[in-house]
């Protein structure tokens, strides 16, 4: 799909150029969701979600009933973005949902959107057979000021299935009170290297000083995921800067990337060659996540590096890239994404249009 041509002054006025703009985003919104290849209309429900505007709400209302799981969970996570209270009437119905994470991510953003009333209707899953509508149930009445459940969220800690330890600690994250704080950092000693990633991500952002000796011995350690993941959850602890820049030279692509990034979550300047040098990584998942964060990012050449990532041979890096530039943000944004519309892969079009319509909102 092609930008219309503007011809007369009227048609180049700024107003009629993007509503022009804003009209195609659309279009391309609706074209990739009616794709038959499942995980382009589930891109089309996450960019339209990441659109942020009321127009996509009979487009994501209609994915939330996809063949899809994984378009399904987009949509409705895209629903809570553009309106809570039709995310909240879809999610009613998605607690039904005949896979297991869209029925929990339903109960879980019933507990989120909704107010007192909804009390009693996510009580009522407390008695469901699934561990994890039980466990969004539990964090959703803790999350509504009833503290004695989170018992319910801290026993699958030690269920026999490693999700739904997994699935538990992503939960206590999500409370994040300070009560929960001692739980995950207290699985930092936890012999399962899963284990102790989970905690550290869980932990991302709400890092307390007290817990620095440890993070110092988990970012020592062989396990490369495990050293990635302490060094992001330093990322508020302003004094943990001198133990992160040793972790730019790590051999793992992934550590330098998670150590590049909690510098730069924490105002540091250090480390920031690291972003360019990983964009040419032979990896290119190593790639991908480095364009994903220059999202986030506040360096100087960003625009540039973007520009790089945007001209990688890999798909998911270019994906990566786009959806970076829209968050973003900002003029610098608004013209790479316009001509991104006009890309040679549906997906990266999709991505532009999403959030070509957020920065036109």
């Amino acid at each position: 799909m092609f930008l219309p041509q503007m011809g007369s002054a009227a048609e180049s006025r700024p107003e009629t150029v993007f509503k022009k703009i804003r009209e195609t985003s659309l279009a391309v919104l609706q074209e990739a969701y009616q794709n038959e290849r499942a995980f382009l209309r589930a891109a089309a429900a996450r960019a339209a979600g990441e659109s942020q505007d009321v127009n996509v709400i009979p487009l994501l209302n209609k994915a939330t009933e996809d063949v899809y799981p994984t378009a399904r969970l987009f949509a409705l996570q895209g629903l809570q973005k553009v309106s809570p209270a039709t995310a909240l009437k879809a999610a009613r119905r998605m607690t039904g949902d005949t896979d297991i994470w869209v029925r929990s991510a339903a109960v879980e953003i019933l507990g989120d959107e909704g107010g007192p009333e909804v009390v009693e209707e996510v009580r009522a899953f407390l008695k469901s057979y699934d561990v994890p509508m039980r466990m969004a149930a539990s964090s959703g009445l803790v999350k509504h000021g009833e503290g004695k459940y989170l018992a319910d969220v801290l026993e699958p800690l030690t269920h026999p299935i490693p999700d739904r330890r997994y699935q538990a600690i992503g939960y206590l994250g999500k409370i994040g009170t300070e009560e929960v704080l001692p739980h995950l950092s207290k699985l930092f000693d936890h012999e399962e290297p899963e284990m102790v990633f989970y905690s550290l991500k869980a932990v991302e952002g709400k890092a307390t000083p007290d817990m620095l000796p440890k993070l110092r011995e988990l970012i020592k350690r062989d396990n490369a995921s495990v050293r990635q993941a302490a060094a992001l959850a330093m990322g508020n602890l302003r004094e943990a800067e001198p133990d992160l820049i040793p972790l730019c030279a790590d051999k793992d692509g992934m550590v330098k990337l998670s150590a590049a990034l909690a510098l730069n979550r924490m105002g540091s300047n250090s480390c920031q060659i690291v972003f360019e040098e990983l964009l040419k990584h032979p990896d290119y998942s190593v790639r991908s996540s480095t364009a994903r964060v220059l999202g986030e990012s506040k360096i100087p050449d960003r625009v540039r590096l973007l520009k790089m990532a945007l001209d990688d041979e890999h798909s998911r890096v270019r994906t990566a890239a786009v959806r970076a530039v829209g968050m973003m943000g900002g003029p610098e944004a608004f013209p790479i994404l316009v001509e991104l519309l006009q890309d040679p892969l549906e997906v990266v079009r999709t991505y532009a249009a999403g959030n070509l319509i957020h920065i036109l909102h």
